[in-house]
């Protein structure tokens, strides 16, 4: 049976290993970014929890790193993090069709089946795992930890798009894949007419499916702070993903799940996210690291 095959692995001056891969899932060569705590060698059969940090659209594997001081937290840590490439307009789901790249991707099936075995095979990622992502990333987090109940112990998403179905969805994501080359309506098919897939796709709508996994949701509220560089149309999106953000958490609690907000001004930009990531952390090393009851 094909696997997913380790093409390179650089170890970078700030100790993070890029690697570059082969996925028979994607049909292509693809990359991730991991983070390894301190003390890991090649080989080491030692069993880390391991945060998957997912990033959002338009961007890549490297957005994390680049933009905010995760590689130094981590490195504060004894946590394995895992930054994996999961495609401009991926959406954290396997395509039916070809995408700009001229494969079929099929980006849950990277990540949840190739990606996760080779890290606790090779990595020493264990069974103790939480998802967050932001934007793009924040909904695959969500949705990640709907199909795979009991995976995941926390899932978190800052300014995720986790409703695919509201008004207004359909024509921000297709303005998406516009600036991205794409043709809107490629991941689930066009909305008008492939309703059904659109809402199975939803997490909101299969909000009750988190029962059992704790859930974090950060937003900010479309106002700069103090200093803040101006970025169009930031705020505005920012504000649509609040609101998803807040009814989000609001069905939660109709349903009894164990969710935690974070809630304040903010943009749908790295200044917002930085801040979110500094405060959230605390919050996901103390349910990586709890015990089992």
């Amino acid at each position: 049976m094909k696997t997913l095959s380790v093409l390179d692995e650089l170890r970078t001056a700030e100790g993070a290993l890029e690697l570059r891969l082969w996925s028979p899932a994607l049909g292509r060569e693809a990359a991730a970014t991991v983070l390894p705590p301190p003390g890991w060698r090649p080989g080491d059969h030692a069993s880390y929890p391991v945060l998957y940090l997912l990033h959002g659209s338009s961007d890549d594997h490297l957005a994390w790193t680049t933009h905010t001081d995760i590689v130094r937290l981590a490195a504060a840590s004894n946590v394995l993090v895992v930054l994996p490439a999961a495609g401009r307009m991926g959406f954290y789901t396997d395509w039916k069709v070809p995408d700009r790249e001229g494969t079929v991707p099929a980006w849950e099936k990277f990540h949840m089946v190739e990606l996760l075995s080779l890290l606790e095979r090779e990595y020493g990622a264990s069974d103790a795992r939480m998802a967050a992502g932001l934007s793009m990333g924040g909904y695959g987090a969500l949705r990640y930890a709907i199909r795979y109940p009991g995976v995941f112990r926390g899932v978190a998403s800052f300014s995720g798009f986790a409703h695919l179905t509201r008004p207004g969805m359909a024509s921000l994501l297709g303005l998406l894949a516009l600036r991205e080359g794409m043709r809107p309506g490629r991941i689930w098919g066009p909305r008008r007419y492939c309703g059904e897939n659109w809402a199975a796709n939803d997490p909101y709508l299969r909000a009750t499916e988190l029962a059992g996994t704790k859930v974090y949701l950060a937003a900010g509220d479309g106002h700069r702070l103090p200093g803040e560089e101006f970025v169009p149309g930031m705020g505005l999106m920012e504000r649509y993903s609040r609101a998803i953000s807040e009814e989000l958490a609001e069905r939660l609690r109709q349903a009894g799940v164990d969710v935690t907000t974070n809630f304040s001004p903010g943009i749908h930009f790295w200044t917002t996210w930085q801040r979110k990531l500094t405060e959230f952390w605390p919050y996901a090393l103390e349910i990586l690291k709890a015990e089992r009851s």
